[in-house]
């Protein structure tokens, strides 16, 4: 395990099923949860570009991904005794995500629902949109903007630092409406950053763990970009 002090933001390279159960309350959670993704699909030759037969794998097999929702939940409703969590998940695993939050003691706000503009090539309607679990623990609590919908629509991140990175406005979003300054964040799988990003922007503490050292080196190097910008007074990037 090792650990990082950024500005307000505590980041952890390690397995969060070994550094969650080391560490204080939180104040809420914001997470892009890994799941295992299905391979290949375009056996028929019917898509182009990057999705042709023959530059697509085909073989169906399911990624690599070696953590289960319901590994994890448990290990978070603990450190949070009041709060909001956010969970996002893509259309597969939808109940999946549900399930196990309830099963681990979350308890169910609403589903919501981010339009990327950005549409993934498919057979059966193309996929611009994810999801993402609005859960709660302990006395439920208004979000800051009642006004908010269920939809947000948040321009994608195309040719991002990594593959699968979120837009900080998103994040920002869902951790503007759910803490207040000074309260923790927390992402259990940061990948990037982008969580911890927000986090600072808002005036939030942040604590952040992840397995991979390329991403978490990433992460460490854009949280500073991010606080020396803070410092120093000029926009943010």
């Amino acid at each position: 395990m090792r650990r990082e002090t950024i500005g307000s933001c505590t980041l952890y390279l390690g397995d969060c099923r070994e550094v969650l159960p080391t560490l204080g309350p939180v104040d809420c959670i914001v997470s892009d949860l890994p799941y295992r993704l299905e391979s290949g699909g375009n056996t028929t030759g019917e898509m182009g570009g990057k999705f042709k037969v023959g530059t697509y794998d085909n073989s169906g097999k399911i990624t690599t991904c070696d953590i289960e929702f319901d590994e994890v939940m448990p290990l978070l409703v603990p450190l949070m005794p009041r709060g909001h969590a956010y969970f996002m998940v893509n259309n597969r695993y939808v109940a999946a995500c549900e399930n196990a939050a309830l099963a681990a003691g979350f308890r169910f706000h609403n589903w919501l629902v981010w339009d990327k503009s950005t549409g993934t090539p498919n057979r059966w309607y193309m996929k611009n949109c994810e999801f993402t679990l609005f859960c709660y623990t302990g006395a439920a609590k208004s979000i800051a903007d009642c006004g908010s919908r269920q939809l947000i629509k948040c321009k994608n991140v195309i040719n991002g630092d990594h593959e699968n990175q979120k837009p900080v406005a998103l994040m920002e979003h869902y951790i503007g409406n759910s803490t207040a300054v000074g309260q923790v964040v927390l992402d259990p799988f940061m990948g990037s950053g982008t969580t911890g990003i927000a986090a600072a922007r808002l005036g939030r503490k942040f604590v952040g763990v992840e397995i991979d050292p390329e991403h978490f080196d990433l992460a460490c190097r854009r949280i500073e970009k991010e606080t020396q910008t803070d410092m120093f007074g000029g926009a943010n990037v």
